[in-house]
C-alpha cells in the first residue's frame, strides 16, 4: 500500500469515527436494564422507583426490573452498583443514606466519584411524627418530654446515615434532648411499631404517613425541607422554628456506575426527561408524596450537585461528631 492510499484508508476511518457513537447509542439497550433498589420494599425510595419504571421500558425497548439489595443503610446497594459493568444495564436509585453512609460505615469506593449520575428525579418533604395519643402538639412539647426522660424515648432508624439518622441527630443537638435509635431494616415495621406504641418519635415523607395522619393515628409535629409540605401546607419547617441547622433536603438520583460511554449516558438522560416530563408520571411522583424536580439539568450538573451534597455533609457530620452504632 502507498502513503498515498494508506492516508486516504485512515482519513475513511477517521470519517467513520463519529458514526459509531450513534451506532454504540442505538445498540443499547441490548438486554433488560437491573435498577437496584438499596433500601427494603415498600419504602419511599421503593415508590418513588416504581413511579415510572414502565415508562422507561417502553422508552427504552427492554425491561427495567428493579433489583432489592438492602443492607448497611444503603452502602450494600451502592457496592452493588459501583461493582458492575459500566455498561448502562445496571442504575440505581440513589437517596441521602447511598451518600452519607459510606461516610460512616468502611465501603471501599467515593460515593460520588465511583458513580455517574442520570437524572434527578424528585425530592420529598419529610415530617417529625409521634402517636396520635402522644400529648405533644409541637417540637417543642416533644423535646420536653425527651429532655424530662433522657435517653429513655425511642425513635425509628433505617441504617446508619439515612435521613431518619441524620435528621435526629441534628435535632438532638438544636434542641438539646436525647432519644435512642431503634434499627430497622426498612420503614413499614417501623411505622408498625410507631403506631402500636413501641416507638416514640420518627422522621418519615409525607407519602408514608398521610392516610394515618389524616386518621388521628399520627400527629406531624414539623416538616423538614427547605420548602412546607404540599400535603400539609399548615406544617411549619424547622427552618420556620428557629432551627434551620437541622433543617434538611432528601432528594432521589438514578445513577450507574462511573464510566459510562458517553452515547449510553445521552440516551438514558433523555429517556429520563421524556418520562419524568410527563404529567402522569409526575402525578405518581406526587402521590407517593414527593415533588417532581422542577427541572430536569444536564447529567453533568446533576453530577456537580452531588458533588456539593457530600461537601456538605462531610462538615456536617464531622461538626456534629454524628458516628455509625
Amino acid at each position: 500500500m502507498t502513503i498515498a492510499s494508506t492516508r486516504r484508508a485512515l482519513l475513511a476511518a477517521g470519517a467513520l469515527l463519529p458514526l459509531a457513537r450513534p451506532a454504540l447509542a442505538q445498540a443499547f439497550p441490548s438486554r433488560p436494564i437491573r435498577f437496584i433498589n438499596p433500601y427494603p420494599a415498600g419504602g419511599i425510595v421503593d415508590l418513588v422507583m416504581r413511579t415510572h419504571t414502565e415508562e422507561l421500558a417502553a422508552e427504552l425497548g427492554q425491561p427495567v426490573v428493579i433489583d432489592v439489595r438492602t443492607g448497611a443503610g444503603g452502602v450494600i446497594g451502592s457496592q452493588q452498583l459501583v461493582q458492575a459493568p459500566p455498561d448502562g444495564h445496571t442504575w440505581m436509585m440513589a437517596a441521602l443514606g447511598n451518600l452519607v453512609g459510606p461516610m460512616l460505615t468502611p465501603s471501599g469506593f467515593h460515593p460520588v466519584e465511583a458513580v455517574q449520575c442520570l437524572s434527578l428525579v424528585s425530592h420529598s418533604v419529610s415530617v417529625v411524627v409521634v402517636r396520635g395519643d402522644n400529648p405533644a402538639r409541637s417540637m417543642e412539647d416533644f423535646a420536653a418530654q425527651a429532655r424530662a426522660r433522657p435517653g429513655q424515648l425511642n425513635y425509628l432508624r433505617a441504617g446508619n446515615g439515612t435521613f431518619t439518622h441524620i435528621s435526629m441527630e441534628l435535632m438532638q443537638q438544636a434542641m438539646g434532648f436525647q432519644v435512642t435509635a431503634v434499627d430497622y431494616r426498612g420503614l413499614p415495621p417501623g411505622i408498625l411499631d410507631l403506631l402500636a406504641g413501641r416507638l416514640d418519635v420518627a422522621v418519615l415523607s409525607t407519602g408514608l404517613v398521610k392516610q394515618h395522619i389524616a386518621d388521628g393515628r399520627m400527629r406531624a409535629l414539623a416538616a423538614i425541607g427547605t420548602t412546607r409540605s404540599p400535603d400539609f401546607p399548615d406544617l411549619p419547617t424547622l427552618s420556620e422554628m428557629g432551627l434551620a441547622a437541622a433543617n434538611l433536603d432528601s432528594w432521589y438520583i438514578a445513577m450507574a456506575p462511573r464510566g459510562l460511554p458517553a452515547p449510553v449516558l445521552a440516551r438514558i438522560h433523555a429517556a429520563y426527561v421524556k418520562v419524568l416530563s410527563t404529567p402522569a408520571v409526575q402525578q405518581k411522583l406526587r402521590s407517593v408524596g414527593t415533588i417532581p424536580a422542577p427541572s430536569l439539568p444536564p447529567a453533568a450538573e446533576v453530577q456537580a450537585m452531588l458533588a456539593r451534597e457530600y461537601t456538605k455533609f462531610e462538615r456536617l457530620i464531622r461538626e456534629a461528631n454524628i458516628r455509625a452504632g
